[in-house]
């Protein structure tokens, strides 16, 4: 009956949202121990590690006849009847086995369905380097990297496999599946590959939110890391109290002293200048972003070994009177050695700086994502500040600002205006989908996406669930 039921919305729903929000990041992969804990501590499903050849560096030329190897995870364990389904997971902005560890709803349907298990990695991602040691080195290279080229990539891949590598799977319905931008990937690989991809389940995707799209307010992100915290026993003073102690103590020689001696700071990252105390502040605004985002009702390793209801552990550091400005400091150092070490096995704490393990280090290369928020997905994030949230105020969003930050961090590979294109997600997408069919967008009110996705979606198509504490 529960397998009968999913094919049935699957195959009915126009477009179906179920309860459950980056600029230069996609929260999914702050961290640079991601890849590694997912690894270490979540050992539970097999697969083979494949590699499909000769994937166009350009599917979109016809004179550049250059290719390269597209990595695959692939697992076949129930796939034994003619044409039974395929889950193809999108891959996000990451080494693929992190995902292929952590989307365990995939592996749990799986032999309901007798449905074959792939999860394909992003070019420049992980171990799919189209240009190896040199893919981010010169514009030349890096401009292959985009979403659209990523689509195609997915499309020639599904071809393969119903064609040629599976047995009995050339009329195989094929569904897709993906978290955050892995879940913008299938919304767009069903909109753009329909005949090959027969139905998606997007997870936490944001797809409409981009510049002048009626879209929620552009503070909204923050606002919803702010209400989980609040919801969990911190409070907005208090956690700016915190970081403004961080930065106040960073103007002074002791206080600087303190700061490197308490919070055990890398000698990588170390604060030594006042303007160190705001990138160490900022550490503690990311750490927020993320734990709102792995807020579980159980322990997990997701993005980190955490306990369970980690902001509410978190929060526990604030529940005190904390007086002075080294124990409201010492509140944010509690909260980032609870997301970085938990598990105390780190000796000390690399921050921030050009020296330290960047935070997308895990992924292959720092600025993938970057590169991607300073091409097609600019998207519109601001703080506005307390009282609404305890950051530091940044709105409104100018888009001006953001190509002036992708000039300076890409300025070496000559990086100009032409690049920067703001519209062109929702060119290339759409701004809505009237008649797109089989797309379940899913979203759960613990997690910050909501508002980005829930005040998107066109609700007078498809079916809807609301469900509390979900």
């Amino acid at each position: 009956m529960v397998p009968n039921l999913l094919l049935f919305l699957l195959i009915v729903s126009p477009i179906l949202a179920i309860e459950k929000p980056w600029m230069r990041r996609d929260p999914i992969t702050l961290t640079k121990f991601s890849r590694h804990f997912a690894l270490k501590e979540a050992p539970k499903y097999k697969w083979q590690e494949l590699w499909y050849d000769n994937m166009p560096i350009d599917h979109f030329s016809f004179s550049d006849p250059r290719s390269f190897r597209l990595r695959y995870l692939l697992n076949t364990d129930n796939f034994r009847d003619k044409n039974a389904p395929i889950f193809f997971y999108t891959g996000n902005e990451g080494s693929i086995e992190g995902f292929a560890e952590n989307t365990g709803f995939m592996w749990d349907i799986a032999p309901e369905f007798g449905a074959a298990i792939v999860f394909a990695e992003h070019r420049f991602y992980g171990k799919t380097q189209p240009f190896g040691n040199e893919s981010y080195t010169k514009l030349e290279n890096l401009g292959y990297l985009s979403s659209e080229q990523a689509l195609a990539d997915f499309a020639q891949l599904i071809d393969y496999l119903k064609n040629e590598k599976l047995p009995n799977a050339k009329h195989s319905p094929v569904i897709g599946f993906g978290g955050s931008y892995g879940g913008m990937l299938t919304a767009w690989m069903r909109i753009k590959y329909p005949h090959l991809m027969d139905g998606g389940i997007a997870a936490s995707a944001p797809v409409f939110w981009f510049l002048n799209v009626p879209t929620p307010p552009e503070d909204a992100y923050d606002k919803i890391v702010t209400r989980t915290f609040v919801n969990s026993g911190c409070s907005v003073e208090s956690i700016k109290q915190s970081m403004d102690a961080i930065r106040d103590l960073a103007k002074t020689e002791n206080g600087r002293r303190f700061l490197n001696d308490k919070f055990r700071l890398s000698p990588k990252a170390l604060v030594e200048r006042p303007s160190d105390g705001d990138l160490l502040a900022d550490s503690v605004k990311d750490v927020m972003e993320t734990l709102a985002m792995v807020d579980y009702p159980y322990p997990a390793t997701f993005l980190a070994p955490l306990p369970g209801w980690p902001v509410k552990e978190a929060c526990k550091a604030y529940s005190t009177r904390l007086g002075s400005q080294h124990g409201l400091a010492m509140a944010a150092h509690a909260m980032l050695n609870l997301f970085y070490n938990y598990t105390g096995q780190q000796k000390d704490l690399c921050l921030f700086g050009n020296d330290c393990p960047g935070t997308f280090s895990e992924l292959g290369d720092p600025d993938g994502w970057p590169w991607q928020s300073c091409t097609e997905m600019v998207m519109p994030m601001c703080s506005q500040g307390p009282p609404t949230d305890p950051f530091s105020a940044s709105c409104p969003f100018h888009v001006r600002d953001s190509f002036r930050w992708c000039q300076d961090h890409f300025a070496k590979l000559g990086f100009r205006t032409e690049l920067f294109r703001p519209q062109w997600a929702m060119i290339n997408y759409g701004t809505e989908y009237p008649t797109a069919t089989n797309i379940v967008i899913v979203f759960f009110l613990l997690l910050y996406w909501i508002t980005v996705i829930a005040l998107s979606i066109p609700y007078q198509r498809g079916l809807f669930f609301r469900r509390r504490g979900a």
